[in-house]
C-alpha cells in the first residue's frame, strides 16, 4: 500500500514535468492541460487544446520502454491511441519503434 502510493507520488512529479517540457518545445500547436503517468503499466496519457481544434484532444502512448546508457535515460515508444483517429495513426507512423532521450530531470526520477 505504502510502495504503491509513494509510485503515484513519483508518477505525478514526473506527470509535472513532462507537462512543463511539453509545453516548452511544442507549445506553438497548442497547450498540454494534464498529463497523467502509470509505470506501473508503461502508460503516458495527456490532455491537450491543440491550435484550431475546438475540443480537447487526449493521446496515450499505451505501451513504452526505457533504456538507459550511462547517465542518459531513452524512452522506446511502442503503441498510441487518442480521441481522433487521424491521430492515432500518425503517431503509430511517425513515432512507434522510435527512441528519444528523456530531460535530464525526468531520467533522474526513474
Amino acid at each position: 500500500m505504502i510502495l504503491k502510493l509513494a509510485n503515484s507520488m513519483k508518477d505525478g512529479a514526473i506527470a509535472i514535468g513532462l507537462r512543463s517540457y511539453l509545453n516548452e518545445r511544442f507549445g506553438e500547436f497548442g497547450e498540454i492541460l494534464d498529463c497523467e503517468l502509470d509505470s506501473s503499466s508503461s502508460r503516458f496519457t495527456l490532455h491537450a487544446r491543440l491550435k484550431g481544434e475546438r475540443d480537447t484532444v487526449s493521446a496515450t502512448i499505451e505501451r513504452y520502454e526505457l533504456e538507459r546508457e550511462g547517465e542518459r535515460v531513452y524512452i522506446v515508444l511502442k503503441s498510441f491511441s487518442s480521441s481522433r483517429q487521424w491521430l492515432t495513426t500518425l503517431l503509430q507512423k511517425l513515432l512507434a519503434g522510435k527512441r528519444y532521450p528523456l530531460p535530464a530531470a525526468v531520467g533522474k526520477l526513474l
